[in-house]
């Protein structure tokens, strides 16, 4: 039996009654806490495997781009003998950032600050008035590298990598099948929001995304089947229901086939699950990734600070050559006017949330319905954190307060 025999069966299995659920049980302080954000970035993103940009943002040697997103400066470049590498963007001298431009290109790194220059391989090359410098080695004095790796032409960073990027990626690479090397960023937008990255996440999980299908809108989703997979990755298929399913051309929303979308090129390799569904993979800690014929939505999380998150949004289409980028398609209007509206609307429902968690009386949440999913993400957490945070900020710790992440 397949995976998708397995994710069938679920799906139409009779679904068990929220009401017998045990409430999973959230505390406050998860979500104003500094030491625990602190907790987060350090065994966290500090050690996972995030996705950085792709290789179309520097596609030839010589380009690099700088990525600030963990809050951390880091430089990515594409070097001379067409290998990506990543560095942090300090420079070995007074630590001044070797780039300020956030994209460029240039086969030498040179810090603005006093000239010293670097080659793209992160080796120091040149030193102004290097008698000056007492004892200098240049060999001690390259840029420190940042683990850097590509899957798909995605790259990814890693500060401080416990396994390599395949082993990250785990079982999800065998049930994906996606040629997604020749994809490239058709329309990227974000939004800082004023509350823990934690409470979108949950707000995410809780309503996963469904984008546009030319000709069908953005089609309505039954009860989805969620699984937690190697990696602390998760799984949500999410089937169209019966209208949905119609306007696509399946015969139900189990009828899963290899629709298309009109007028618009396919990515290869898709299967009937990713095109028949609103199928999100989440990679963690922070990257969720939809599925649809034509392209593939991404979601990423990024935490400022304990109290500020940037949420972005990214559709990736198939590569257009040298004609302009098809924006302006009636298709992709509506699919870019929808991811606003993500944004817009996790922005407005989460508003004022980070005030509420800090009054006194409130000692966390306590969700019932549809937290199956929030329940397995914050649980791998935990699994990262159970030994650096207190116990009664781990899930289940909190009391039996009931309120949603989520404004109903």
């Amino acid at each position: 039996m397949t995976f998708l025999d397995d994710i069938r069966r679920r799906l139409q299995a009779q679904p068990a009654d929220s009401a017998d659920r045990e409430p999973v049980r959230l505390p406050a302080r998860r979500f104003v806490d500094r030491s625990f954000y602190e907790a987060e970035r350090a065994e966290i993103f500090g050690k996972a495997w995030l996705l950085a940009g792709r290789l179309d943002e520097i596609p030839r040697p010589g380009l690099y781009m700088t990525w600030e997103k963990t809050t951390v400066p880091l430089l990515i470049v594409h070097a001379v003998d067409d290998v990506i590498r990543c560095f942090y963007n300090s420079c070995r001298h007074r630590g001044a950032p070797v780039v300020r431009v956030p994209r460029g290109r240039n086969r030498a790194l040179r810090c603005q600050y006093h000239s010293w220059t670097y080659d793209t391989s992160g080796k120091l090359v040149s030193v102004p008035d290097e008698r000056d410098f007492v004892d200098l080695h240049r060999e001690e004095r390259s840029l420190v590298p940042v683990a850097s790796a590509i899957a798909n032409s995605a790259i990814f960073v890693n500060e401080n990598p416990e396994q390599d990027l395949g082993s990250w990626i785990g079982g999800a690479a065998e049930e994906l099948s996606v040629e997604s090397e020749g994809l490239h960023t058709l329309d990227q937008r974000s939004v800082t929001i004023p509350v823990n990255w934690k409470r979108i996440v949950g707000r995410l999980l809780v309503s996963p995304p469904s984008p546009p299908r030319p000709g069908a809108g953005a089609p309505s989703i039954t009860e989805p089947d969620i699984e937690l997979i190697d990696g602390g990755h998760l799984r949500i298929v999410a089937p169209f229901d019966a209208a949905g399913a119609s306007a696509l051309g399946l015969s139900g929303p189990l009828d899963w086939a290899n629709p298309t979308d009109a007028d618009l090129p396919t990515i290869a390799g898709l299967g009937p699950m990713l095109s028949s569904t609103a199928t999100t993979y989440v990679f963690f800690p922070n990257l969720f990734v939809t599925y649809t014929p034509s392209g593939i939505f991404n979601f990423s999380v990024w935490p400022g600070d304990e109290e500020t998150t940037l949420l972005e949004a990214t559709w990736l289409a198939p590569d257009w050559g040298e004609e302009d980028a098809p924006v302006e398609h009636p298709a992709w209007s509506e699919r870019i006017e929808w991811a606003q509206a993500q944004l817009d609307a996790v922005a407005a429902e989460l508003a004022g949330v980070q005030d509420e968690m800090k009054e006194p009386a409130r000692q966390g949440l306590s969700l019932q319905d549809d937290s199956e999913a929030v329940r397995l993400w914050n649980e791998a957490i935990d699994d990262r954190l159970r030994n650096v945070v207190p116990p009664d900020t781990l899930t289940g710790a909190a009391p039996g307060e009931v309120r949603s992440p989520v404004a109903r």
